[in-house]
């Protein structure tokens, strides 16, 4: 199934693939689920189906990640380096699935 929502936040998994967590078409809900149920390393993107998707690829784009801070940032590579323990490559699904 091809892109059909905006916005989707990844988990890297124990054998480092990236599962969407939680999908939505509104940036508010996005933020909000970051903010308050996302756990440290959850990274939210944008996928091909927002309008700011650089359509390079069909994979999301890293848009900003949770901290063990707590709070959200925009340093990709810092999130990159926070992660590399878990995925030693990022690759990003190319389409959609459904959540449970």
């Amino acid at each position: 199934m091809s892109w059909t929502i905006p916005f989707v936040i990844f988990r890297v998994s124990a054998d480092g693939k990236f599962d969407a967590v939680f999908q939505c078409d509104e940036m508010k809900k996005a933020k909000y689920w970051l903010s308050y149920i996302a756990q440290p390393g959850d990274v939210l993107c944008r996928t091909p189906a927002h309008p700011k998707h650089t359509k390079g690829t069909q994979r999301p784009e890293y848009w900003c990640h949770k901290e063990q801070s707590g709070s959200s940032s925009v340093e990709e590579d810092k999130w990159k380096e926070s992660i590399k323990q878990k995925a030693r490559e990022i690759i990003f699904p190319e389409e959609q699935t459904a959540l449970p």
